[in-house]
């Protein structure tokens, strides 16, 4: 048995959403005209909150290192200054900068329709 917030395997639907996913990079950095930064895959939560429920694999986005938990190791201080707050340091005021949950989810399927129309 599984332990911790984990959702259910991916299906070969949602296996392809984190592919492309990955493939656009990070949103934020997105969002902020710096494509292609390389992207995990966040989860979005029921209520948006640190350590809630999981909404499930199509309730996904992109986020760098940084943005996703708070590590410099690929852009450096320098960078991440200009890029916005971590969403693991600093949740407040990314949900300032970049938007609710949905918001973001909007975003994030909205450059994945760009990168399947391209």
């Amino acid at each position: 048995m599984k332990t911790g917030r984990s959702t259910s395997a991916p299906t070969i639907a949602q296996a392809h959403r984190f592919a492309l996913i990955k493939e656009i990079g990070c949103i934020c950095c997105w969002i902020k005209g710096v494509p292609n930064v390389p992207a995990e895959i966040h989860h979005l939560t029921v209520g948006g909150k640190h350590g809630q429920k999981r909404r499930g694999h199509d309730c996904t986005v992109g986020l760098c290192q940084w943005h996703h938990r708070g590590v410099l190791r690929y852009i450096g201080a320098q960078l991440a200054a200009g890029l916005g707050p971590s969403y693991a340091l600093e949740p407040r005021r990314f949900r300032d900068e970049f938007g609710t949950d949905d918001q973001l989810l909007g975003f994030q399927n909205q450059a994945i329709a760009l990168a399947v129309a391209a």
